[in-house]
């Protein structure tokens, strides 16, 4: 099969560990095309997908995006590296639902079976108000996906936060450092990910929206689930 994903950081894998990757060891018979950028918004992707020459219609696609587009506001730096980069981020619910329709319309078009995926977090307290923007724009991922016959919607926010309701949460959020991008995703020091995890409280990240080894190992098996599911017909 031909399985493309699209996405940012998380799904570039740079920083961090890479889901992908972990996939690719599972599924080494089945094309995975990493369609990932690090730092892309909904309007980016969008901008980004309308950009590609389109191939032969894929079997599956996963769209995970929405992150970057409330981590923008964490810091009064970001807005300037966005702009630098030329990655527009959505002013409201409303732009994101627009955008994210477009983005479904454009992706659904040329896959058989097409997967969003839920925003995860910006740090792992499920609390904090990033993660409740992030709870809103989910809801409308969601809504969305009901719209269109060959899309599912996977809620991976509810993986993750059954488990961190229960944990002590640290408030730790990334701080987009040039040694955590150099060593942690540049050069894949695992060492470095698992002591930046450890030493900052956190689970399933080395900075709060990042995989270490933990978190990208459940995001690969969870969306294994759905992939077998549709390999053996089962949608």
């Amino acid at each position: 099969m031909d399985i493309i994903f699209f996405g940012d950081s998380l799904t570039e894998g740079v920083p961090g560990v890479s889901y992908l990757n972990i996939l690719r060891e599972k599924l080494p018979q089945h094309n995975l095309i990493n369609c990932g950028k690090g730092g892309d918004t909904v309007i980016s992707l969008l901008k980004r997908i309308r950009k590609m020459k389109k191939p032969k219609t894929y079997d599956i696609a996963f769209i995970w995006v929405g992150v970057n587009d409330i981590l923008v506001h964490v810091s009064l730096k970001y807005p300037i590296i966005k702009e630098a980069l030329h990655q527009p981020w959505v002013k409201n619910v409303k732009e994101f639902i627009d955008c994210y329709f477009e983005l479904l319309n454009t992706v659904s078009a040329y896959a058989k079976k097409t997967f969003t995926v839920s925003p995860l977090f910006i740090g792992e307290d499920i609390n904090n108000k990033w993660n409740k923007q992030l709870e809103e724009i989910s809801a409308e991922i969601e809504l969305l996906s009901m719209k269109f016959k060959n899309v599912d919607y996977i809620d991976l926010r509810k993986e993750f936060f059954s488990e961190l309701v229960s944990k002590e949460t640290s408030p730790f959020i990334v701080n987009r450092s040039i040694r955590d991008f150099i060593i942690a995703g540049l050069l894949k020091n695992l060492n470095y990910i698992e002591e930046k995890t450890k030493k900052r409280g956190l689970y399933y990240t080395f900075d709060g929206v990042h995989f270490n080894s933990l978190g990208a190992e459940i995001v690969a098996n969870k969306f294994l689930r759905y992939i077998e599911d549709e390999i053996r017909g089962n949608p």
